[in-house]
């Protein structure tokens, strides 16, 4: 009666395992994700005050255009993310909403002392644990010019 006993408690912790181990690697694999989705926005900050510091050196529009979004999307593609679904946009100070394209217009001329110059970028990241559903990063960067 005692051998009985035995084989069935180490059943048990076999079965406890297959329980709590979804549970486990879904914990971890969230983990991992939250960790690229704050390199993702690490990244695209760092590619924000990038252009932003570029949109200041530049010369008058429309040359700026490329100068600014090129150090941007270099910094999104160096990181491993596609750059092609980013948008990316340039505000005056009197803009009180920055319209983001992929490929936006030149701005006016804010080579004026004092004017604030704002570098929009926005990227969608999908996230499979939670369905595949993009979740909008977006990031801003407001410089004055000096």
């Amino acid at each position: 009666m005692t051998s009985l006993r035995r084989l069935n408690r180490k059943g048990q912790s076999l079965v406890e395992f297959a329980l709590v181990l979804p549970l486990i690697l879904l914990l971890v694999v969230g983990m991992l994700e939250f960790a690229r989705v704050w390199n993702l926005h690490q990244t695209m900050t760092d590619a924000v005050r990038e252009g932003a510091r570029r949109a200041l050196i530049a010369d008058m529009p429309p040359a700026p255009i490329d100068s600014v979004y090129a150090p941007m999307w270099r910094y999104i593609e160096q990181a491993g993310y596609k750059a092609t679904y980013a948008a990316m946009g340039v505000c005056n100070e009197g803009i009180t909403t920055c319209a983001t394209t992929s490929r936006p217009g030149p701005p006016s001329s804010y080579k004026v002392s004092g004017d604030r110059v704002t570098i929009v970028l926005e990227l969608p990241y999908r996230i499979w644990v939670l369905g595949n559903r993009p979740i909008m990063l977006k990031t801003a960067f407001t410089v004055r010019n000096e």
